[in-house]
């Protein structure tokens, strides 16, 4: 039995700590673009939008292990026992990703998942340090590469990039990534003092960075609201909206001083695009009655 609960531990901390739920919160995003263009998923699409992010956030997590002992212990020691294997697994992550963008067949959806990639490996070494003098610099350019999935899944379904009902699924995942990565920032305040990064958290203090993010999680469903009274977007869309009650929740219980935010940051938060394709399946089925 100690040597189970060794092995689901260490599978658990992997899938945790190093970033595969937050990776198919990318495939959950591809896949509801899918479903709100009314499109057949692509597993290779979905496999891109995985490597993409494991890519990325491996990388970014390696680079700053030292400074995440600081404020994110758990994550920050899985990464060292993975150290000696930092070449070997991001051979393997863009061995994925390269043979998947083979298969997507589609240059403009090739070109717009290597941009995202580069874009994402440069905010570690070149753009994280703009945040010293542009206020959550971090938090918009986070947001911002995480909607161009949307412009991904565009490409490779041949939707034109001027429509409105782009430009508002553009805007929801904006503007969702947006609340994602600012509460994020709760958990490091006080290392990004120390590096004098000017995100919210750190401008604003914990509390009043919740009760922003609490206007915010209200104003990113906007797009999706506008779409469906416009019929711009499916009725089904509507769904979506349950993410409201959920995200309301995680910020109330972030209030508690008892709370292990970290632990509701890599869970919880990281874990909402998962859900995002089944909510809309279910409110698909329940519309089609």
């Amino acid at each position: 039995m100690v040597i189970i609960k060794k092995i689901l531990k260490a599978v658990w901390d992997e899938f945790i700590y190093g970033g595969h739920l937050l990776s198919l919160g990318a495939s959950g995003i591809l896949a509801f673009s899918a479903l709100i263009f009314n499109q057949k998923n692509s597993a290779s699409l979905l496999i891109v939008g995985y490597a993409i992010s494991q890519i990325v956030y491996f990388y970014n997590h390696y680079k700053e292990a030292k400074k995440d002992f600081l404020t994110n212990p758990e994550r920050a020691e899985h990464i060292k026992k993975a150290r000696d294997h930092f070449l070997l697994l991001m051979v393997f992550y863009f061995s994925l990703f390269f043979v998947s963008l083979i298969y997507l067949n589609n240059l403009k959806a090739v070109l717009a998942a290597l941009f995202i990639c580069l874009g994402g490996l440069l905010f570690t070494d070149v753009f994280k340090k703009f945040t010293e003098k542009i206020i959550g610099f971090k938090n918009f350019y986070t947001a911002f590469f995480w909607a161009l999935l949307i412009l991904l899944a565009g490409f490779y379904y041949s939707i034109p990039l001027n429509s409105p009902s782009f430009l508002l699924l553009f805007s929801f995942v904006f503007l969702r990534w947006l609340v994602n990565a600012i509460f994020f920032d709760i958990k490091d305040i006080k290392s990004d003092k120390e590096e004098k990064l000017r995100t919210f958290p750190v401008l604003f203090g914990k509390n009043k960075a919740l009760n922003y993010l609490h206007i915010a999680n209200i104003v990113s469903f906007a797009p999706i609201i506008m779409g469906v009274l416009t019929n711009l977007l499916p009725l089904f869309s509507l769904f979506l909206l349950v993410f409201y009650l959920y995200s309301f929740y995680y910020l109330e219980r972030a209030k508690n001083k008892k709370t292990n935010v970290r632990r509701l940051s890599y869970i919880m938060v990281d874990g909402e695009y998962v859900f995002w394709p089944f909510i809309l399946l279910l409110g698909k089925f329940i519309v089609g009655l």
